[in-house]
């Protein structure tokens, strides 16, 4: 029971950090679309209700005055996150190296099967985690003495299989046809034929049907105390979309991009901003890279979908830095109300 109280609040005080992030790049960036902040109360009142605690027993007091420091030091690590988060506006984030998930945020993860006696184990990878139609299905298989593998493409949900082939010749790889009849939920069965036995291997991924594009960069121009970078969709499925993408100096990273709005069908354009704070004096020659468009779930029945982008790269010539206006980013009063709550939450240690 100590462990679960443990683990509960240290999720819950590490997806705070992350949805008030998330909330404050909807205000900051979006109008005419309307959620509230899961803060102070609120975020207390959801997490009574999905995950309501027994009242204690004296036996387990001791437990939880150590869950209660437990979780003080993680409330307090999140605090202190989000307390330098809010140096920056939350549309521009710095961008390190060391930011993975941001840097690679598609990038399909190798699954890998140790093979006893053999020092290198067998291996699947696709191209990609998210596919969007109709971008090809592009895998490759890789291990010790593999003679021939077999490949299908099956459903998760239903088991329907959609395609298949085999591999008898090196390189173990394979292209699957893209095609609007591909569910979301898919996963490629992998049966490699080794010296001595078959070895099974199993890699999930999604595929999407589009729901928006990016299509060009109409403009960037200094806006007080942002660079604003204008950015063309075309959008299939109207709804709420957040862009991201990633400024860089060369290979430097710079900052982390992000915008939220509400879009109709048709032809339509996201400004994404940078604050002066995350750009470089001496840098007027920049990289817009890693755009992801998402469109965000409107009901629990209905999950997040994904666009593409025609723009794999853009450059940015001679931008005007001195031209922003060089004040220190405010917090908003709903920014710091969160870090207040997150600093009780840290003095407290009880939810």
């Amino acid at each position: 029971m100590k462990k679960r109280y443990l683990v509960l609040g240290v999720c819950l005080a590490g997806l705070l950090f992350w949805s008030l992030l998330d909330n404050e790049e909807l205000e900051s960036n979006s109008k005419g679309v309307y959620e509230k902040p899961l803060i102070d109360s609120d975020l207390t009142d959801v997490v009574k209700s999905v995950a309501p605690l027994p009242k204690p027993q004296k036996h387990t007091v001791h437990a939880m005055v150590q869950m209660s420091g437990q979780l003080s030091e993680a409330a307090e690590h999140v605090a202190t996150q989000y307390q330098q988060a809010l140096k920056y506006p939350p549309y521009s984030q710095p961008l390190s190296a060391n930011d993975d998930d941001r840097l690679r945020p598609n990038y399909f993860y190798p699954v890998s099967s140790v093979i006893a006696d053999q020092s290198e184990p067998l291996t699947i990878k696709l191209s990609k985690y998210r596919y969007v139609y109709p971008e090809d299905i592009v895998v490759e298989i890789s291990g010790p003495d593999v003679k021939n593998v077999e490949l299908k493409l099956v459903d998760i949900d239903n088991q329907q299989e959609y395609a298949s082939t085999r591999l008898l010749t090196h390189p173990y790889e394979a292209r699957f046809k893209g095609s609007k009849q591909l569910p979301r939920n898919l996963q490629l069965i992998a049966s490699a034929q080794l010296e001595r036995k078959e070895v099974p291997i199993i890699a999930q991924f999604q595929y999407m049907q589009p729901s928006a594009k990016v299509v060009s960069i109409s403009d960037v121009y200094p806006n007080n105390d942002n660079m604003v970078v204008d950015v063309r969709l075309e959008v299939i499925n109207p709804g709420v979309y957040r862009l991201r993408a990633n400024l860089f100096a060369g290979d430097l990273p710079l900052a982390h991009l992000v915008s939220k709005e509400k879009l109709s069908r048709g032809t339509q354009t996201i400004k994404l901003q940078a604050h002066w704070s995350v750009l470089q004096p001496t840098i007027s020659n920049m990289l817009l890279s890693g755009f992801v468009i998402e469109r965000m779930s409107p009901s629990p029945d209905e999950p997040n979908s994904y666009g593409s982008s025609d723009i794999k790269l853009y450059e940015i010539h001679d931008f005007p830095y001195d031209s922003l206006q060089q004040l220190p980013y405010q917090a908003s009063s709903k920014e710091l109300q969160s870090l207040e709550f997150l600093r009780q939450l840290a003095n407290s240690g009880q939810l």
